[in-house]
């Protein structure tokens, strides 16, 4: 497996706005992005299957990494280097049938999830802060000490999920959690250039 960077693009068509997600891809992974997770859960599985070919195609040009939200089978079909799983998806059941050089994510909120992750190789934890993505969202924060008590009981890298700056991102690396993984910081972003620019020199 390829060591993990410290920022990953969680992407989606409806975040860009009316921008083409393709055309906000590209600018990002220009500007440094090497993890990237296509996360569309509505589409049927036809289109979900042509949009992950198109891109990877924009992936593999920047020697970057590909998730496919939830369908395993659609990322190695298309030859994508991993899949990210929801909570509720047992990671071993998964890495038992991909093996072990597919790249494996994985979704937690909770102590009870991190502790499910067996055959993942990193969970992201959330929400950290509110999530930018989700206007009016009324859950409960977990904040930089519940993500430092999630890296401390993990025995897989943490990605601090929600919410996430620049400025945060920068507090989240005291934590010792292996990086940030973003959405709407990026993608909804004037410039998403920019942004990428922002996150990884914070996080420097």
């Amino acid at each position: 497996m390829n060591s993990l960077p410290p920022l990953y693009l969680i992407a989606d068509r409806p975040t860009c706005g009316d921008r083409p997600m393709l055309d906000v891809l590209a600018r990002a992974l220009d500007a440094g992005v090497r993890l990237v997770q296509l996360r569309e859960k509505a589409l049927d599985r036809d289109v979900l299957e042509a949009l992950a070919e198109q891109v990877l195609s924009l992936v593999a040009r920047c020697d970057a990494m590909l998730l496919i939200n939830s369908a395993a089978d659609i990322a190695v079909k298309v030859g994508a280097q991993g899949v990210h799983l929801p909570g509720g998806i047992l990671p071993q059941a998964v890495r038992n049938q991909v093996g072990q050089s597919f790249l494996i994510g994985y979704s937690a909120h909770t102590q009870a999830e991190l502790d499910c992750a067996d055959g993942a190789d990193f969970v992201t934890y959330s929400p950290i802060f509110t999530p930018g993505s989700k206007p009016g969202y009324d859950g409960v924060e977990v904040g930089l000490a519940g993500l430092a008590n999630a890296v401390m009981h993990s025995r897989l890298p943490v990605y601090a999920l929600g919410g996430i700056t620049p400025s945060r991102a920068a507090k989240c690396r005291t934590t010792g959690c292996a990086g940030v993984a973003v959405m709407s910081g990026i993608l909804a972003a004037g410039d998403p250039a920019k942004a990428v620019c922002d996150f990884l020199k914070a996080w420097e």
